[in-house]
């Protein structure tokens, strides 16, 4: 994600005002006043893929209104808020997601200093997809497919989304407002019109699998299941990325492993707390899979790559 503003780079008396413009240009159309214009302070970093923009950010507490605007808006956030539309109202927490129609006029009070990601999604392609007449300007639980697409959001703006190859791009971009369209759909009670019905199910397989990463008693069964579709089903997507749920869970739970044991800060955890962490149940089989994955084992791999951290190190200090 690109940083876009802060206003740790600006004079404290001009820092709303530099925000003002810049929110409303990434984020959405409003009008805000914070509730202390001396202590006002904000960060935002956006990102694109393709005709969605994603917005990270956080600010000191405030009121917005927004007077109607085309926007259409789906809120992930962090912290608490009140939404008031004419008709109603509403608290936004954590626990819940949010796609608002910003053509129906709303006020936001903010409960505690406001830090959430936002994605401005196409309404054309959504409304393609699904009727945006049910799900929008309510909460929707942090549960099932929200929970996956609001993982898949938040882990876009971990890794960036301009790190995609275009291909890659444009597939999680269909992704995304197919995964919109299903949420509004589930709500409504219809079917969706998919972009792609088998992509979707193997992202949604795949971000199952990812949850499972900890889970001992994970197996292929309850991983399809998790999913929404068969074993067979579930292994005959994945085989066309020349793998299997298995073969997936494995070669997730060893990346994970790895990464561990190159994190400086987990040196004090051991193998074994590690290869169990991550769900393996015998320490000889982790060993193996790891050895067979890496081309060394995890006391070796984990010895290599930090002597040659410490080489790096005292070369650039040279």
């Amino acid at each position: 994600m690109r940083p876009i503003f802060s206003t740790a780079n600006v004079r404290q008396d001009e820092a709303y005002d530099y925000w003002q413009d810049i929110a409303c240009a990434n984020i959405q159309t409003v009008k805000s006043r914070p509730f202390d214009r001396e202590d006002f302070y904000g960060e935002l970093k956006t990102g694109t893929l393709g005709d969605v923009t994603i917005a990270d950010w956080r600010s000191a507490s405030g009121v917005s209104r927004c007077d109607g605007t085309d926007d259409l808006i789906l809120v992930l956030p962090s912290t608490r808020s009140y939404i008031e539309f004419a008709d109603r109202g509403f608290e936004i927490n954590r626990s819940s997601v949010y796609l608002l129609d910003c053509r129906k006029p709303f006020v936001v009070y903010s409960l505690e200093p406001p830090d959430r990601v936002q994605l401005r999604l196409p309404r054309e392609a959504l409304e393609r997809r699904v009727s945006l007449t049910n799900g929008v300007n309510r909460p929707i639980p942090l549960r099932n497919d929200a929970a996956i697409l609001t993982a898949l959001a938040r882990e876009l703006v971990r890794i960036g989304p301009s790190t995609l190859s275009p291909q890659a791009a444009a597939i999680v971009h269909g992704h995304m407002i197919d995964l919109t369209a299903v949420i509004l759909g589930n709500l409504a009670g219809t079917m969706p019109r998919l972009g792609a019905t088998g992509r979707f199910s193997t992202l949604r397989l795949r971000m199952f699998i990812e949850s499972q990463l900890t889970n001992p008693d994970a197996d292929a069964q309850s991983i399809a299941a998790g999913a929404g579709v068969s074993e067979r089903h579930a292994n005959r997507l994945l085989a066309l990325e020349g793998t299997s749920i298995r073969s997936r869970l494995i070669e997730r739970r060893l990346d994970k492993c790895r990464e561990m044991l190159e994190n400086p800060q987990q040196m004090h955890c051991s193998i074994t707390d590690i290869a169990f962490f991550y769900g393996f149940r015998n320490l000889s089989h982790f060993t193996r899979a790891f050895k067979d994955r890496f081309g060394l084992s995890p006391s070796e791999h984990r010895s290599a790559y930090h002597r040659a951290a410490r080489r790096e190190r005292a070369r650039t200090d040279w």
